[in-house]
C-alpha cells in the first residue's frame, strides 16, 4: 500500500513538472489571433485610405463638369 502511494506521488510530480515545461496551446492560439487581429487592422486602413482617395477623386471630377 505504501509503494502504491509513493508511485502515485511520483507519477503526479512528474505531470506537474512536464506540464509546466510544456508549450501553452492557449498562448499560442491568443498570439495568433493578434497577429491576425493586427493585419485585419492594416488591411482596413488601407481600404479606408483608398476610398478617401477615390471619394476625393469624385468630388474634383464633380467640381469640372
Amino acid at each position: 500500500m505504501g509503494y502504491l502511494l509513493l508511485v502515485l506521488i511520483v507519477i503526479g510530480l512528474v505531470l506537474l513538472a512536464v506540464s509546466f515545461f510544456k508549450e501553452d496551446s492557449i498562448k499560442q492560439l491568443e498570439d495568433q489571433i493578434e497577429g491576425t487581429s493586427v493585419t485585419v487592422m492594416q488591411e482596413l486602413y488601407k481600404v479606408k485610405k483608398k476610398i478617401r482617395v477615390l471619394e476625393e477623386e469624385l468630388m474634383i471630377n464633380e467640381r469640372d463638369r
